[in-house]
């Protein structure tokens, strides 16, 4: 076998056992905020009226969410590819949200759409560009977003946050700020980043920290590429260019706003839209940094930490009950369909490309 030995603890699979363990916080968490004090048990026992327009209102939003991510990928797939139907783009949407869902750090999304979208027809190359482009698009809207967040709502959130969550959120931000300062970079300054990376993995090589040093190069070169026409070819279609950006934050505030439609569902009295934005904009930035599929545990706990100042303790369990099971259980639910792919027919198309690019 060429492929890589799989790690075992006493007998069985790491992969396994990382699984199992994400399996059971998720039902734990899912049993602690139905089952515990002030959670949803104890919320439907206390005979609150819960306002079902705003939950239908906070699913919508998170639909809306989905149906703009099909949308701007269907814009970006649609230069390269005249003849793209509205349901391939979607599909791949679906299988994105479905493999960022269930792995660390959501890095199976990409890879899979790719592998989806060769089981269409559309070679790889073409794919992880348009993937390239809306990755690009997404982060810096996000960057945008925690920017405006922590200047508008600075001095409240430092004063509602204990040391160790505000030392968290100083670390997401600058994480979003590095990334943004990396992407710039990688965009505009492909050879001074080249230059650079490169070093820093020769370095880690010999302290043998970093194998296979000289193949992550080549790779890096061929990502930084990548990377750098993906974001010429953007820049220079600037209706498509504003078109996506619009989007993009469209689809961020309406996934933003799910957390202010579940408290309004709790006829909490005086909410500021905005600062419920900036707060979600806040744990985003915090859970983030959590290498677990959905940030598991830490999203939820950022989130009872941020809305504190705007949900009441006998509703925050089912708050959180509730946006978990819409923007993360839900989508697991709602995209499972889609995640199988053909392996027949994606090696196939493979092959073909792999045997078009050597003729």
């Amino acid at each position: 076998m060429n492929g890589k030995p799989d790690r075992k603890l006493f007998g069985i699979s790491l992969g396994l056992i990382f699984n199992i363990i994400i399996v059971g916080v998720t039902i734990f968490l899912v049993v602690y905020f139905v089952y515990s004090k002030d959670g949803l048990i104890d919320l439907i026992k206390s005979g609150i009226e819960i306002n079902i327009i705003w939950i239908i209102a906070a699913i919508l939003m998170h639909l809306l969410n989905i149906a703009i991510d099909a949308t701007v990928i269907y814009l970006f797939l649609k230069q390269n590819v005249p003849d793209l139907k509205v349901k391939t783009a979607l599909t791949a949407s679906m299988v994105g949200q479905f493999y960022c869902a269930v792995t660390p750090s959501a890095t199976g999304g990409q890879p899979m759409q790719v592998l989806m979208m060769s089981r269409e027809g559309i070679k790889g190359s073409v794919t992880t560009s348009a993937l390239v482009q809306k990755f690009l698009v997404w982060q810096f809207t996000l960057a945008i977003y925690c920017i405006v967040a922590v200047v508008a709502r600075f001095s409240f959130f430092r004063e509602n946050l204990d040391t160790h969550m505000w030392i968290l959120s100083a670390v997401g931000f600058a994480v979003q700020m590095i990334m943004l300062g990396i992407l710039l970079l990688a965009s505009f300054a492909k050879n001074f980043t080249y230059k650079v990376v490169s070093g820093l993995f020769r370095f880690l090589g010999k302290l043998h920290i970093l194998k296979n040093v000289d193949e992550k190069i080549v790779s890096l070169s061929d990502i930084l590429t990548s990377f750098n026409e993906s974001n010429k070819c953007l820049i220079k279609n600037k209706p498509l260019l504003v078109k996506v950006y619009i989007l993009t934050a469209i689809q961020m505030t309406a996934l933003f706003l799910v957390p202010y439609c579940i408290a309004m569902s709790f006829r909490i009295p005086d909410l500021n839209i905005f600062d419920m934005l900036c707060a979600q904009s806040y744990v985003t930035m915090v859970s983030s940094l959590v290498p677990l599929p959905g940030g598991s545990g830490a999203a939820e706990y950022c989130f009872s930490t941020f809305f504190m100042a705007y949900i009441s303790a006998d509703t925050m369990k089912s708050s959180i009950l509730l946006w978990r099971t819409i923007t993360y259980y839900g989508t697991i639910m709602i995209s499972l369909p889609f995640s199988s792919i053909k392996k027949k027919a994606v090696k196939a198309e493979v092959i073909n490309e792999t045997e078009s690019k050597t003729d």
